[in-house]
């Protein structure tokens, strides 16, 4: 079978926006059962691939390269030989080399490529490095945003960071790697899901003396029968349940504002090393599922080119809003700069993350929180989408 695989940038006179150094996404369409990998915003090598078939459907979503094995045999399925594999998940999906890639449907979830195409893919990547699981036809496309962070000049000079970003590399030991290999930032924005919000309404309960248990997140007879005692205390009738009426009087009683209702996690070589609060306007819109890349850029710049991908997805998960309930109804492909312009940032946490902003940084953008993929500690934020 003959892999078309061909690079932009040998052909005379070609004039890129972007530079070599312009890091690697790799996107996937179940639907045409291909792969398309791009540098910046040009594709350099393609070719066909079979995704998971009925009962082993391949997840969609945002994944980056978590490991890479040239020689590898599946843990799960008896020792098959998987060479070239590059895995996405460690629940067991992956790219990998196969002797049957049909253009159509057939693995076990994971990814099969033609085995000369697995070879270059392998030698293209790099570990960290985006692959996208869309059953749609996207690509990487060029955005400029007031939201996105921008390098500052100084980015990975010791003497120049400020205190704050000195120490918080050195406890987290990241700071060496940092210097000396640009480790990229991943970002993930996402919203206060219901769990986080029940298991602080929890805290608050027990602390005025309703006794709502554990507060583990889930909303049990324990945590109910709290929610009326709290209600009959305020003279209304008795419900039980945990809505916007309810966390607004709850956050009432205790005089204290309610806890912004977006997050902003950072990690940088598969570790987590910083996150803030931020605010999500018109909170009951969906944000939508985005992956935002900056491109190269050098230490003495302050501007840098984002590219963003955005994803078919829905809010899957209750979201109570000061407005009300999150609108759950499919989102389509929400527009990235509607979602960008109600993203508000702290201008100090937005000044720290730009302080450890490097070349090939990404921000990932959902509505649906930390995905079970997503590890405590050996993955990047793990997106995963809804078909």
């Amino acid at each position: 079978m003959r892999i078309v695989l061909f690079i932009s940038l040998v052909f005379a006179g070609c004039i890129s926006a972007f530079a070599k150094e312009d890091p690697v996404h790799v996107i996937v369409s179940v639907k045409d059962q291909n792969i398309r990998v791009y540098k910046g915003g040009e594709i350099i090598a393609t070719s066909n691939v079979s995704t998971g078939k009925k009962g082993y459907s391949t997840p969609t979503g945002i994944f980056s390269i978590l490991h890479k094995r040239r020689r590898h045999y599946s843990n799960l399925y008896g020792g098959a030989p998987m060479p070239f594999m590059q895995r996405l998940t460690w629940s067991g999906i992956a790219l990998h080399a196969s002797n049957s890639v049909p253009r159509y449907p057939a693995s076990h979830g994971c990814i099969r490529l033609p085995h000369g195409f697995a070879r270059e893919l392998f030698s293209i990547t790099d570990s960290g490095a985006h692959v996208v699981i869309t059953p749609d036809d996207v690509a990487p496309e060029k955005i400029s945003h007031e939201t996105l962070f921008q390098p500052l000049p100084s980015y990975n000079q010791r003497g120049v960071m400020d205190s704050w970003l000195v120490s918080h590399l050195q406890e987290n030991e990241v700071y060496g790697e940092v210097k000396s290999r640009n480790m990229p930032l991943r970002i993930f924005i996402t919203r206060r899901t219901q769990r986080q919000e029940v298991m602080d309404a929890q805290r608050i309960l027990n602390s005025l003396g309703y006794n709502a248990g554990i507060a583990d997140g889930v909303i049990g007879p324990g945590t109910r029968n709290a929610i009326r005692a709290f209600e009959e205390k305020l003279f209304r009738k008795p419900t039980g349940e945990f809505d916007t009426d309810f966390l607004t009087a709850l956050y009432a009683a205790t005089g204290k504002a309610r806890p912004a209702n977006g997050h902003l996690f950072v990690r940088q070589n598969f570790k987590p090393i910083y996150d803030a609060p931020v605010n999500i306007r018109n909170a009951r819109e969906p944000l939508g599922t985005h992956l935002i890349t900056v491109m190269n850029f050098d230490s003495g710049d302050n501007e840098a080119n984002w590219m963003s991908v955005s994803l078919r997805d829905r809010p899957r998960v209750p979201v109570y809003t000061d407005e009300g309930l999150l609108d759950s109804e499919e989102a389509e492909f929400q527009p990235v700069s509607n979602s960008l312009s109600r993203i508000e940032i702290d201008p100090d946490v937005r000044r720290k993350v730009s302080s450890m902003l490097t070349p090939g940084s990404s921000v990932s953008i959902s509505d649906n929180g930390l995905s079970l993929e997503t590890t405590p500690q050996g993955s990047d934020f793990i997106v995963l989408t809804k078909r």
